[in-house]
């Protein structure tokens, strides 16, 4: 059943476009993360995380609909590819080719999807691990979402650390190239990473809704 609080949110923000993100789990302790950032604000409103299960990016054309399909699938014990595979399918709009998706989960080992429309602006793409998926649109270059694998893959620590570090692969003038006049590499940024045992209030929650003057999100 959708809450009042997220049916009205639907209803007031019906398009997001968020670029750069990563979605990933930590099988040793269960952890399951998020972050992303993007040349608007709000760039949250993407993230779906579920304690103890995985998480879901939904974003390019971001459409609430879709992001609850693809919750709700999850609740229901479907694969990463399986929920991609619908909500593709499915899509609110029948236009699923400026949509982009990433999800992981904690099962059989980790396992990671990624969907990038071939409609979603350049650059757009996206990386697979057995425990991440990054994703992005309106890039400076396939070298954003290679610099945040490779942090990600190489920075030891906990999940936190290495989602961090991922961001900060993408650390650059114009990595959202809406934002390179400005001089930073996106306008909002966040990272969370949720427990096994959390509920809403996740072990790390961390937003920059917006920022201005050149100020770097990340």
């Amino acid at each position: 059943m959708i809450n009042l609080f997220r049916y009205l949110f639907i209803i007031f923000i019906a398009f997001v476009y968020p670029t750069f993100s990563i979605v990933a789990v930590d099988l040793d302790n269960g952890q399951v993360g998020s972050a992303g950032a993007s040349c608007i604000g709000g760039s949250i409103i993407i993230s779906d995380i579920h304690p103890g299960v995985g998480a879901i990016h939904t974003q390019s054309y971001w459409h609430g609909y879709n992001q609850l399909m693809a919750s709700d699938l999850m609740d229901n014990g479907l694969s990463p590819d399986e929920i991609i595979d619908y909500i593709v399918e499915n899509d609110v709009s029948n236009n699923p080719l400026i949509r982009q998706y990433g999800i992981v989960d904690l099962y059989e080992g980790g396992r990671s999807a990624a969907y990038t429309g071939e409609n979603c602006m350049d650059y757009k793409g996206h990386l697979l691990g057995q425990t991440y998926a990054i994703q992005g649109n309106i890039l400076l270059g396939e070298e954003v979402l290679i610099n945040m694998e490779n942090n990600f893959n190489s920075t030891t620590g906990t999940l936190s650390d290495k989602l961090m570090a991922a961001l900060q692969g993408a650390n650059m003038p114009g990595a959202d190239t809406r934002c390179l006049d400005d001089g930073t590499s996106s306008l909002s940024a966040f990272i969370r990473v949720a427990n096994p045992i959390d509920d809403n209030n996740y072990f790390l929650d961390l937003n920059i809704n917006n920022t201005s003057h050149g100020d770097e999100p990340i």
